[in-house]
């Protein structure tokens, strides 16, 4: 990991005062070629450190320099720790020995205030993402089998780009070599993930997806919904609290604004008899023959 072993570089360097690039390349087990990339990051940094050819030469830093903690302040110091401490939450590889150097160094203890767990109860999650974190940081195309919003399979071979959070969802931005462009799936569609040999070059890329097969290219609606008052617990873990109303009778008035597909058809009749929609007509209608079709199913 380059920021653990810049920071160690010049922990070297602070105790050693010079050393060759040669000798660094071999303790990190890394190219000389790397080292002095890793020479020429940490003065873009602004750390004065140079480099002296020569019997004598070596890497360096300037005479003056000291790793001075008092440069940042209490809160900031604190910062840095807890944004750490939010990498390790997310099993990034080899934060823990940054973390206890820094600690050492700024006089403080870990907190260890964050835990994340991607899995769901009874699933294998974690290696998922773990598989697709790992392609993600090595520019490693993956292969998966995707599952769409109608229930249709398809082999997929993507660039995998990042890993988005939104609406109690997971999602992979990635390009995809069938379609040509950049593609967003969600991720508890994606199945039998495997990383592949292929490795391919990160550029700065505009976000924008050309959706034909994900739920955000359906169009949004603003449904008013009578929720009974038992679905309390429901109610305020599953919408926002701006969003609910207490009637006079107990129950809650919920305004919500979703894509419109089956997924959200679902969803509405997943409360049962507790849920009664009032606007719009339109939904009510599409719910109301729903039922009719379900209730065919056991005469």
């Amino acid at each position: 990991m380059q920021i653990d072993r810049l920071f160690q570089i010049v922990l070297i360097l602070l105790n050693k005062k010079t050393i060759t690039a040669k000798k660094l390349s071999e303790h990190f087990n890394v190219s000389i070629r790397t080292i002095y990339r890793d020479i020429e990051a940490l003065s873009f940094a602004g750390i004065p450190i140079y480099s002296l050819r020569g019997k004598n030469g070596g890497i360096k830093l300037l005479e003056s320099y000291v790793l001075d903690k008092s440069l940042l302040s209490s809160k900031e110091q604190n910062e840095i720790l807890y944004a750490l401490e939010s990498l390790k939450a997310s099993n990034y590889p080899n934060v823990d020995e940054v973390l206890k150097k820094l600690n050492l160094i700024f006089n403080k203890s870990s907190n260890y205030w964050i835990e994340v767990d991607f899995s769901r109860y009874g699933s294998n999650d974690n290696t998922l993402f773990n598989n697709i974190k790992k392609a993600i940081l090595n520019s490693q195309a993956v292969k998966f089998t995707y599952f769409n919003t109608n229930g249709e399979t398809s082999q997929r071979t993507v660039n995998p780009l990042k890993i988005w959070f939104k609406e109690k969802a997971w999602y992979l931005f990635a390009y995809c070599q069938k379609k040509n462009e950049i593609r967003q799936f969600k991720i508890n569609r994606i199945k039998n993930l495997t990383l592949t040999n292929e490795y391919f070059e990160r550029r700065s890329i505009n976000y924008n997806i050309n959706s034909n097969d994900n739920d955000i290219s359906k169009k949004i609606v603003k449904i008013i919904v009578e929720v009974d008052k038992s679905q309390a617990y429901r109610v305020y873990d599953e919408f926002s609290e701006e969003n609910i109303s207490k009637a006079e009778n107990g129950n809650f008035k919920v305004i919500m604004e979703n894509y419109e597909n089956e997924w959200l058809y679902g969803y509405l009749l997943s409360f049962g008899e507790h849920l009664k929609i009032i606007a719009p007509e339109r939904i009510k209608n599409i719910l109301s023959h729903k039922i009719e079709q379900m209730k065919k199913n056991y005469l």
